[in-house]
């Protein structure tokens, strides 16, 4: 197995392209320790995207925009610019979001977000406090520091692990995203580093990728600052739909002249 893969793009399209195409390249289509490092996490290829879309069809696999409202439901962000009335909204609709996808039975990963279970039986809505210590830091006297602000996304803290052993216990199911760090470069830029334990490439990546980059957008605006760059962490990654007829019609778009096709 290919260990150490590490590509770049410059939207999210072109990344997910040249991710998918050298983990495809890899023996048994997989490696472990990707990574992918998107220099404008909120900007996508319509090209690549309609591809995206024909072969997740074709593949009778869940299209993009169902992948990417796990992480973020961004249909009912636009319509809800307040973090906590948006987690309220998503807890009124979630039983049925559950009892519709049996994918989402043990949870999605807003759910986490907006609602997570603290070891004192509480829950903490993570957005709305990353967008208050984000307000906090950029008015502090002494000026914004860098690396300071990790969600996670997993049921446990750094200091003490909460894991619930009935719904986490799975080395490849739900959750697979382990957590999201957030890191404010110096007042200016809000950067987001995803960290996945394994990564289904062609079922889920470029929805992921999608929504993580969505929620970036959500928070900047909310936070009054512009979106950085979204780097994507993988220990295990795969090709799991392996289909080269499908495949080689991305790999033009993971060529460095990639832009003028």
């Amino acid at each position: 197995m290919k260990n150490d893969i590490s590509v770049t793009g410059k939207n999210i399209s072109v990344a997910w392209a040249r991710t998918l195409v050298a983990v495809d390249d890899a023996p048994d289509h997989k490696a472990v320790h990707v990574v992918t490092r998107i220099s404008e996490p909120t900007a996508e290829d319509p090209r690549i995207r309609e591809l995206v879309d024909g072969m997740l069809e074709s593949l009778d696999c869940r299209p993009v925009e169902t992948v990417a409202n796990t992480i973020f439901p961004a249909a009912m962000a636009a319509q809800t610019p307040d973090p906590e009335d948006l987690a309220k909204r998503y807890q009124a609709v979630l039983p049925t979001i559950k009892r519709i996808d049996a994918a989402n039975r043990r949870g999605t990963y807003f759910d986490r977000l907006s609602h997570y279970p603290a070891p004192d039986g509480t829950f903490k809505n993570q957005v709305a406090e990353i967008i208050r210590r984000i307000a906090v830091e950029r008015a502090s006297n002494g000026g914004p520091k860098t690396a300071r602000y990790e969600v996670g996304l997993m049921p446990f803290t750094v200091d003490v692990p909460v894991q619930e052993p009935t719904r986490d216990t799975s080395t490849m199911d739900f959750p697979c995203l382990s957590f999201l760090s957030f890191q404010l470069d110096r007042g200016k830029l809000l950067h987001v580093v995803a960290h996945y334990r394994s990564h289904y490439l062609v079922q889920r990546a470029y929805g992921n990728y999608l929504a993580i980059g969505r929620l970036l957008n959500y928070i900047c605006n909310r936070a009054s600052i512009a979106p950085g760059s979204m780097t994507v962490v993988a220990g295990y990654a795969q090709v799991e739909l392996h289909a080269n007829a499908r495949i080689d019609t991305i790999r033009p778009y993971a060529a460095e002249d990639a832009a003028l096709i």
